[in-house]
Formats: structure tokens, sequence, C-alpha cells
């Protein structure tokens, strides 16, 4: 699975939802649509300049088995097993905890 890095205050998030939907080698308006999230929105999230918001995160986990915890923070614990071993094994460091979002909200 190669993905590339993209830039942006939410990329640690952004480079985490693009390597799932790889995983699942869906186009980025499929996935969205399997989400149940409009593709625009989902388009925005994987741009890195915009966070996903909880509600989408929610569709996500409920319809690709995402747990919160790694869409937001990286942690693969609690992810399926074979998801685990395949996202650990990527060149992105997208197991990181290091989250850029220093808002509040």
């Amino acid at each position: 699975m190669k993905i590339h890095k993209v830039t942006g205050e939410f990329a640690d998030i952004s480079n985490r939802l693009r390597m799932a939907r790889a995983y699942y080698n869906l186009s980025q308006k499929k996935y969205a649509e399997e989400a149940g999230v409009p593709p625009k929105s989902y388009n925005q999230w994987e741009s890195g300049a915009f966070r996903i918001s909880i509600p989408g995160a929610i569709k996500v986990r409920e319809r690709f088995g995402l747990s919160l915890d790694f869409i937001y923070c990286g942690s693969l614990d609690a992810l399926p097993h074979k998801m685990a071993s395949a996202f650990s094994s990527n060149p992105l460091d997208i197991a990181s905890n290091k989250s850029n979002d220093n808002s509040e909200s």
C-alpha cells in the first residue's frame, strides 16, 4: 500500500484516513458513500486542511471498523489484527500518537 504523505494542519489524521481507504481499495467517493458521509466533506478531511468531524468519524468506524483512537490518535490497538498489521508495515508514520490539533473544540 503506497500512500503519499500530505501536509496540512490535520495531516496526521488525513494520512490515516487515506491509508484506511487504500486498504479497502476504494475511490474517495465510493468510500465516503459507503460510510454515509458527503464526498465533499470526506475530500476535505483527506486533504489535511480539515479535521474529520466526530459524527463523520463514527460513521467511518461503524462501516469500516476503524477505531476513533486510530483515526484521531493513531493507535493501532483497537483495530482488527489484519488491518493493524497492514497499517504497521506502512512506510508513513501513521501510528504516531502526535496530533496537530491545538483547538479546544
